[in-house]
């Protein structure tokens, strides 16, 4: 199984495993990481969740092959990913090595505290492929950066640096690439520690406050994305991503 989920004391940790495919995220494996979620938020051993990507890749998104071929099964289990994360109790605690890259960049969105490499790379490049955000960035990115740096972000398909993540919102803290994991565990442990009732509440009321306006949002990009999947524009970005060639538009 490529979501592989332990737990330790009253820290569950939870780790996207699939090497051959840069941690890219097919429909099995995001029923299994909705579940575990879920399933964590109501066990009440668990304190604390952390995220992790193994093979010095955080979650290069969705399966590309999927994706292509109009899966649509694959982004509706995605965006059950994003609403159990919105409806976890657990804080989440995230550890980023290596990219982060369209829906591996969106879940961050929907943690709570996120550490992440000095090289790490993170991307939102829907537009260049021909789409639109989804999964409330279009909200998020503005609320966490402003509307300048995340229309500069998104409009333009650019990559994040580490630091750039930090400015907008997307991570707390870059450390050291090998120092990611003690980081993200060191917060953790200081989260289970602190008083579990207050714990929740405190995170439900920072929630509460910053994913207002959230599912309004969230329907909006679905429609939009419903209403652009599929057309020649988003065909022709696929393909020339698969072929490494510079994508032509037709005016």
């Amino acid at each position: 199984m490529a979501i592989v989920t332990t737990i330790e004391g009253s820290i569950a940790k939870i780790s996207i495993d699939r090497p051959e495919k840069r941690n890219t995220l097919d429909t099995e494996m995001c029923r299994e990481l909705s579940r575990q979620l879920i399933d964590l938020s109501e066990d009440n051993r668990v304190r604390v969740i952390m995220l992790t990507g193994q093979n010095n890749v955080f979650c290069a998104g969705l399966d590309i092959e999927a994706q292509v071929k109009g899966d649509k099964e694959l982004f509706e289990s995605f965006r059950r990913v994003i609403d159990a994360l919105d409806a976890c109790t657990k804080p989440i605690v995230t550890a980023v090595c290596g990219p982060a890259v369209a829906e591996g960049a969106a879940l961050l969105y929907h943690c709570d505290l996120i550490f992440c490499g000095e090289h790490a790379m993170f991307s939102l490049p829907s537009l260049a492929l021909g789409k639109t955000p989804e999964y409330g960035i279009s909200l998020l990115s503005v609320k966490s950066a402003g509307y300048k740096l995340a229309a500069q972000k998104l409009l333009l398909s650019e990559p994040i640096s580490a630091a750039e993540a930090v400015a907008m919102g997307i991570v707390n803290h870059i450390v050291s690439d090998e120092k990611v994991t003690a980081a993200a565990d060191a917060a953790a442990a200081r989260l289970a520690s602190l008083p579990p009732t207050a714990l929740k509440a405190t995170k439900r009321l920072l929630k509460a406050a910053y994913l207002s306006g959230l599912s309004e949002q969230r329907k909006l990009e679905t429609e939009i994305a419903d209403q652009l999947e599929g057309n020649a524009e988003t065909i022709e970005a696929f393909n020339a991503f698969l072929e490494k060639r510079s994508p032509k538009f037709e005016d």
